[in-house]
């Protein structure tokens, strides 16, 4: 009795199987085999998007069906499209299609087609437009100072940038001594820039470029910087006077005396007298431009490896060498070796200039400098 019942039951579920599999198969033949079997295309290969300004550039390759036709391009949920014609060789062709947008991030898809109609299965891919919004982020690259222009061209220093957006390089735009404007490159790591050919007297101006991404096909720029005036250094410059000078010249006459101050060698120094008599601070230096300048800036650098350095100082002026008003105070920074400069807050039109140095940073009465500039 209970085989009987299994049997039933067997028999039963084969014809439901049966029954289940042949609706199966009438859906797929529905499906896909009405209109008989369907014939796809080669899709596109190894396909890339080029960011730009309000544009991208999608790149792809065509390897090997040569029915291929045409190529659509859709984007934007396929609310806009690009039909590209294609015309195939015996060997590999490439698709570079430029596509002008409003900057956004836009997903493509990209199908292939042929002269019948048949089209590949879909290629996706996405890619960035670059505009207004991502140019308003730029800035330029800040200056380390005010720019430095002496006999042997224009010194430019460069502080940092951030990295995050993309710059390359600072395009510095100047005068040369042929009187024709010209133009250096400033890679984004390198932080001091010697244009040796640059006209004095002359003005410049400078713009940061970026490239925001490794596909970028457009380079974007900074706002323009403002016509930069640099410092030009006085060379005619003499010794006027000295409170105290190590009259020996220390190592054989080759330091100790005031005119070391002055000699464009910072390997050699002044020092305040320390043999024989130790006469403290106040110290002072004084020089004779020979003619007149309208100073806008003055540096000093101490004594190299030497903590005994010069903290407070004033700058004086005089017309005659004698009679002297004082102009401005300043502080050194406690850092070694290094050139300081310091900008006179109103330039100063005068023919002589004193250095009055109030204190050091260290007890000793006496102290030294290894160069001391100044600047128009």
């Amino acid at each position: 009795m209970n085989k009987n019942i299994y049997k039933k039951i067997m028999i039963t579920t084969c014809i439901a199987l049966g029954v289940y599999a042949c609706s199966d198969m009438d859906e797929y033949k529905d499906l896909y085999l009405k209109d008989g079997i369907k014939s796809y295309t080669g899709k596109i290969d190894s396909v890339k998007v080029y960011s730009g300004h309000e544009r991208v550039m999608i790149e792809g390759l065509f390897m090997s069906d040569p029915k291929v036709t045409g190529c659509m391009i859709y984007w934007n949920a396929k609310m806009d499209s690009l039909d590209v014609p294609v015309t195939r060789t015996d060997n590999v062709d490439t698709l570079r299609q430029i596509i002008n947008l409003p900057e956004n991030l836009y997903n493509f898809e990209i199908y292939t087609y042929d002269q019948y109609g048949n089209r590949s299965v879909p290629v996706y891919a996405t890619g960035d437009s670059y505009g207004a919004n991502f140019i308003a982020q730029l800035i330029n690259r800040p200056l380390k100072g005010t720019p430095i222009s002496v006999e042997n061209g224009l010194t430019v220093r460069f502080l940092p940038v951030d990295q995050t957006l993309g710059p390359v390089y600072t395009v510095v735009s100047y005068i040369n001594q042929n009187d024709k404007e010209d133009t250096v490159h400033v890679a984004t790591n390198q932080e001091t820039c010697l244009i040796e050919d640059y006209k004095q007297g002359t003005e410049f101006t400078y713009v940061t470029q970026y490239v925001p991404d490794t596909l970028c096909i457009d380079t974007f720029s900074s706002k323009i910087s403002e016509k930069i005036a640099p410092l030009c250094k006085i060379e005619s410059v003499s010794v006027h006077g000295y409170s105290s000078q190590e009259e020996t010249g220390e190592n054989n006459g080759q330091n100790g005396w005031a005119k070391h101050a002055i000699d464009n060698d910072v390997n050699t120094f002044w020092h305040s007298q320390w043999q024989g008599q130790h006469p403290g601070f106040p110290h002072y230096l004084s020089f004779d431009l020979n003619s007149k300048h309208l100073i806008r800036a003055i540096s000093l650098t101490p004594r190299q490896n030497t903590d005994n350095m010069v903290k407070n100082f004033k700058v004086l002026k005089s017309e005659n060498g004698i009679d002297w008003d004082e102009v401005e105070s300043f502080t050194m920074n406690h850092v070694q070796n290094e050139q300081q400069f310091f900008v006179l807050s109103q330039s100063v039109d005068t023919q002589f200039v004193k250095l009055l140095l109030v204190d050091g940073y260290s007890s000793d009465p006496h102290t030294a400098l290894a160069e001391i500039c100044f600047y128009e």
